[in-house]
């Protein structure tokens, strides 16, 4: 086993960064991103802090609000929310409403929950130091899946859902129907996150492998394809056209990747961000990326058109 593959360090950007840079409040050192079109606004989860700055697309002004909980990453459980909030100092998964920000519901998980997934009326969570992946519905655990030495970020597509082991790199593939574990693939040499690709495939963020993967999780799972990025690749988004993203948290870029129908992956260009981008959330109307600076405190928004 491995120690997990964390983001890294990056020296200051010597290129100027794509787009519109942000300052946010000092000390924020942004992880998850969560974008919510219909209310024009950007969530970003402030690390080990029990708050999100908060950013009006329309206006451009940035808040401070309280969360009740520190976490990492947060992800939408549909479009209009609410933001699934795992809050590690917590041990607690907190459903909160969108834009107030209140929470809705809340349930017990283990040792620092690290990201969730809804598939239908069942939220699978990653309990990184709980070493599990614990599957919840209507407030109780009903599959508490422990082969994961320490799992990190978590997807779903249809009723397949994929949890990254970050210390075994290991990509483990439930059934959310019969919550069983359906498979195990190496998943290169430090993996940390997991995205859905359209029908039943996945990408992979490998951060020490310098790669991104991607898997077929129909049937019986299987890798598709590989390719090199030039940096860590912490955090991977894409949108319906098959394009896969992926923030190079030390070298300040994002990596833009096309899947082939085959499900190969290709990098296509790099963009320049604002220092140590660790990870970023897409617009799904306008295809803006909006990217959290973790070492300056940053959030950078780069146009659609850079990817063009």
């Amino acid at each position: 086993m491995t120690k997990a593959a964390e983001p890294g360090s990056a020296p200051a950007p010597s290129t100027p960064p794509v787009g519109r840079v942000v300052a946010l409040p000092e000390g924020t050192h942004p992880w998850g991103v969560a974008v919510v079109d219909s209310v024009h606004t950007v969530y970003l989860a402030a690390r080990k802090q029990d708050a999100f700055a908060v950013y009006d697309i329309a206006t451009g002004s940035v808040t401070t609000k309280a969360v009740p909980g520190a976490g990492r990453m947060i992800d939408l459980s549909a479009p209009n929310g609410p933001l699934l909030l795992p809050a590690e100092d917590k041990a607690t998964l907190f459903r909160l409403a969108v834009p107030s920000l209140k929470v809705e519901s809340s349930e017990s998980t283990s040792t620092q929950p690290h990201q969730a997934v809804e598939v239908g009326e069942t939220t699978f969570v990653t309990e990184e130091y709980g070493h599990a992946v614990r599957a919840l519905r209507n407030g109780k655990t009903v599959a508490h899946f422990t082969q994961p030495v320490q799992p990190g970020g978590i997807t779903a597509v249809g009723n397949r859902v994929a949890a990254v082991d970050v210390a075994a790199n290991l990509l483990f593939v439930y059934d959310a129907t019969t919550l069983r574990l359906v498979a195990a693939l190496p998943a290169g040499k430090g993996p940390s996150h997991v995205v859905p690709i359209g029908d039943s495939r996945v990408a992979v963020c490998d951060v020490r492998g310098n790669a991104v993967l991607t898997y077929d999780l129909a049937g019986t799972p299987r890798l598709l394809g590989r390719a090199s990025v030039p940096g860590r690749a912490f955090w991977i988004g894409s949108d319906q056209d098959g394009t896969v993203y992926t923030a190079l948290a030390n070298t300040n870029k994002i990596a833009e990747l096309k899947v082939s129908s085959a499900g190969r992956p290709t990098l296509v260009k790099t963009v320049p961000t604002v220092r140590n981008p660790v990870s970023f959330d897409r617009d799904p109307v306008t295809g803006d990326l909006y990217v959290g600076g973790y070492a300056d405190s940053q959030l950078q928004v780069i146009p659609a058109s850079a990817f063009r």
